[in-house]
Order: C-alpha cells, then structure tokens, then sequence
C-alpha cells in the first residue's frame, strides 16, 4: 500500500511537518515540480512569521527552542520570505520591554521575554 503523506524538515528549525498526499502534491507545483528545490526551501510558518519580522536565521533558531542544527541556508531565502510577505509583518516598532512589565514579573517570564526583545 502507497504512502498518503509526505514529510518536509524546515531547513531552519529541523520542525517536521507532515503533509497529505494532495496537499504536498500543490507545494510541488510552486516548485514547478522539482522535487529537490522544494526539500531544500522549506520553511515552517512559525520561522517564516520570524523572519519577516525582522529577525536573522540565528535568531529565530534561538526563539523557537530549535535544536542545534546546521543546515545550509540558500543564498537569497531570507529576502524571497520576506519579499513574500503582505506587508503585515513590516516596519513592527520596537518596544521597551519595562514599560509593559512591572518589576514583580516571573524571574522565567522575564528571561523569556528579554530574550525575544533584543
């Protein structure tokens, strides 16, 4: 009996994601069918919303707890998701992060959230 799914690794956080036979079959096509180019680009939606935030592939490794994996990056991908993007993501204004916190904040709370607001 044939396989109905399909599996793709983000090439930047190593996230799987499994795929119905169809619905792999339609990412393909974007490919223009190749296969390779489509196992070699894949990015998870949570590192794609990341990256058009603003953030580097480090970065965004580092705020989604990934696990130490190094992968070869296309040249040109970071600007192709974010070039993708429907501006919503765009020019996000940077925050303080002490004028949304008060000082009795979660000592894990507040790591967590300095981490994301370098």
């Amino acid at each position: 009996m044939a396989k109905k799914t399909k599996k793709l690794i983000c090439i930047v956080t190593g996230r799987p994601l499994v795929l119905s036979k169809d619905y792999y079959n339609s990412k393909l096509d974007k490919c223009g069918g190749d296969e390779q180019l489509l196992i070699s680009t894949y990015v998870c939606k949570e590192a794609k919303d990341l990256i058009k935030r603003g953030y580097d592939i480090e970065k965004t490794r580092d705020l989604l707890a990934t696990p130490d994996i190094r992968t070869n990056i296309p040249d040109g991908l970071l600007e192709q998701v974010r070039a993708e993007s429907r501006n919503k993501f765009r020019n996000i204004p940077k925050f303080n992060i002490n004028n949304y916190t008060s000082t009795k904040t979660d000592p894990d709370v507040t790591k967590f959230l300095k981490k994301i607001f370098k």
